[in-house]
């Protein structure tokens, strides 16, 4: 079973074992002929695309290429979210969770390691992996740490438009530099992480290939950004893929402590 990067919202605060789950956001239709698209949104416990629950949150964003933005809302079920938006024009569009803070975790030091602390409710001991925040000695440094998650992908209505939609600019994200709807078996996708607009370099990335439970071996692969905050991915076989990235809260603001969680949908094409 791969081993995922992004490792669960609990593992992308600290180091803890937990159930593995990553979000990502795929459509039904990578390349639709009439003026609409519909996608769907969950975390997967490992396997992409078996949803185990939507992403918190419901909102949507589709961008064009021009940069221009039609928000929207979505429908949340038990394992997903479904989300539906017209098309208004041909060429390409990037469909956005946007940047959704999807819970808080509450961490303290101790013994030189970050843990998840909780107060225990009704009479209920706190459960592993967490730490029972009352038995924490005074003066325990303690922080509360945003989880922000943004999952893409991109689809052209009739035909790829020449340019990319271009990034938001806040939060963490992955700037095409190829155009991530002419992808070929064989053919490379460059691309830049960026945070808050600005290029991050020596960031690690993973890509792992949808729908392969019933391969031998599950495919993945991974890099790490250049100075310039870039990076380049091959792809040998056709088929569905995703990238992860991440960042961790200590590499942020200290006074606003945020995880960020990425993860980028794409189809290559024979």
């Amino acid at each position: 079973m791969r081993k995922p990067l992004v490792t669960g919202l609990i593992c992308a605060a600290f180091a803890v074992p937990v159930a593995a789950h990553t979000p990502y956001l795929v459509p039904f239709n990578f390349a639709p002929t009439e003026a609409y698209v519909t996608v769907h949104d969950a975390l997967t416990d490992n396997t992409f695309f078996t949803p185990e629950f939507p992403i918190k949150g419901d909102d949507f964003y589709v961008t064009d290429d021009k940069g221009v933005t039609i928000p929207g809302k979505g429908v949340s079920f038990h394992e997903l979210a479904l989300f539906e938006s017209a098309l208004p024009h041909e060429g390409t569009f990037r469909i956005s969770t946007g940047n959704r803070d999807v819970r808080t975790l509450t961490l303290a030091e101790i013994d030189a390691q970050w843990k998840p602390v909780a107060l225990s409710k009704d009479g209920k001991p706190v459960a592993a992996p967490f730490v029972d925040q009352s038995t924490l000695p005074a003066g325990t440094r303690i922080v509360p740490v945003k989880t922000m998650v943004r999952s893409e992908t991109y689809v052209s209505y009739k035909k790829p438009s020449d340019s990319v939609p271009p990034p938001e600019g806040r939060g963490l994200e992955l700037a095409a530099l190829s155009h991530p709807n002419r992808l070929f078996a064989g053919s490379a996708f460059d691309f830049a992480v960026i945070f808050d607009g600005q290029p991050q370099a020596q960031v690690h990335y993973e890509v792992f290939r949808a729908n392969d439970s019933y391969e031998t071996e599950s495919y993945s692969a991974g890099g790490e950004t250049d100075a310039e905050g870039r990076g380049r991915l091959t792809f040998a076989k056709p088929g569905l893929y995703v990238i992860e990235i991440s960042r961790k809260w200590q590499d942020g603001n200290p006074s606003d402590p945020r995880t960020w969680l990425y993860s980028l949908t794409l189809e290559v094409t024979p």
